[in-house]
């Protein structure tokens, strides 16, 4: 099997292509001509062949498509927004091409970000932050490929349930902390004991529950290493993080545990 290389640009390149663009309040356009593509754009330089043009126009016309189906080219709302995530992260984790190591490169999603779809990234995030450009864990396509990889429940009938179900928030604190989004494992049982959490309490109360039970995770990990666990104990474990957790500030403060069996304080 040929390993198909992507184009890549590096932190420097994308720097300079953001400066250029800087003062320009138009939506950036795409650039699909590869003889058009930046001086800087690279390829690895053994290991494989350049990818096929036509792979990176239809992977192109597939996510403007999702982003159709979610309001683009119009604002819309948040809720589209999320809709546009959820959507996008399965649909790069079902990319064969993004199946190998060129996809954890940061450059690679950095050429993508910057040069085949710099409008889905002004159209997702308005402010346009570089840190959504650059390669990254907050590459705008790059943070979604992770999440599908890591949130991937395999050949079940809800097999994307958690990329919806979790917040924002929740997803963040997952696949940005390299010692949780790393594990595909760990991150799974962390994401699943948060929807169980969730059900439980409701959504209101799981950002402070969450954050908690990262904190306690990161702290167990290091004296247990959590990824031998098998997959009863590492569930039990997971719950153990939310139930510490209080879902209320001050005096009021109480375990999720005391609210469920109407113990006050």
């Amino acid at each position: 099997m040929i390993v198909q290389l992507f184009p890549r640009l590096d932190r420097l390149a994308v720097d300079a292509l953001l400066a250029i663009r800087a003062d320009d309040k138009a939506c950036p356009e795409p650039i699909l001509d590869a003889d058009s593509y930046p001086i800087e754009t690279r390829y690895a330089a053994s290991g494989g062949s350049p990818i096929r043009h036509d792979i990176l126009v239809d992977l192109r016309a597939r996510l403007v498509e999702i982003a159709a189906g979610c309001g683009f080219p119009d604002r819309g709302s948040a809720s589209d927004r999320a809709r546009f995530d959820e959507q996008v992260s399965a649909f790069l984790a079902e990319r064969d091409e993004l199946d190998g190591g060129e996809a954890l490169r940061d450059d690679v999603w950095a050429f993508l970000a910057c040069v085949l779809l710099p409008d889905l990234v002004v159209w997702r995030f308005a402010d346009r932050p570089a840190e959504r450009f650059h390669g990254g864990v907050r590459n705008t396509f790059q943070r979604l490929w992770m999440r599908g990889r890591i949130l991937d429940r395999g050949a079940v009938e809800d097999r994307w349930e958690l990329l919806g179900a979790l917040t924002e928030d929740a997803l963040v604190q997952i696949t940005e902390r390299p010692s949780i989004g790393n594990d595909a494992r760990l991150s799974r049982a962390l994401a699943e004991g948060w929807l169980r959490a969730s059900r439980q309490l409701g959504r209101s109360v799981m950002e402070d529950a969450m954050r908690e039970a990262v904190i306690r995770l990161r702290l167990r990990n290091q004296v247990q290493l959590l990824a031998e666990l098998d997959d009863r104990d590492l569930e039990v474990t997971i719950d153990t993080f939310f139930a510490q957790a209080p879902t209320a500030a001050g005096p009021e403060r109480r375990s999720w545990t005391d609210r469920l069996l109407g113990r006050a304080k």
